[in-house]
């Protein structure tokens, strides 16, 4: 099979998967983003207004691949990474590294992080 292919079939799960997690009431959006940063998969949930604007979001977007990729020099020691979350106070922002892919969950504020994590990665297949 083709890496083309290959991508084009993975790219598929992902959108499979954020429209299963875009089901859960406090999850805003979700989207798998690449090691480049960019948004391969997902979307915000249907009636959801973005906070940020599109520039905005692409630098978000960059940035967490970043964030990923440098959080992965640490892994010989304390391990991999399972999932992190940023509480704000408009919305809880979680990524949870997959491969050379990472999730982005944006939530409402006043989610459970422990508990929706745990729901998250039970839906993905992490757990």
């Amino acid at each position: 099979m083709s890496e083309q292919k290959e991508k084009a079939e993975e790219y598929l799960i992902f959108d499979q998967k954020c429209t299963l997690l875009l089901q859960e009431d406090e999850i805003r959006f979700a989207g798998f983003i690449n090691s480049m940063g960019r948004l391969v998969a997902g979307s915000f949930k249907e009636g959801i207004t973005p906070h940020e604007n599109e520039a905005e979001r692409q630098k978000m977007y960059m940035e967490l691949a970043l964030r990923v990729s440098m959080r992965k020099d640490f892994d010989y020691s304390l391990g991999p990474v399972k999932y992190t979350a940023s509480r704000r106070q408009k919305a809880i922002m979680m990524s949870f590294p997959i491969n050379s892919n990472v999730l982005l969950i944006s939530t409402e504020p006043t989610v459970d992080i422990d508990k929706l994590a745990n729901k998250i990665m039970k839906i993905i297949g992490l757990q």
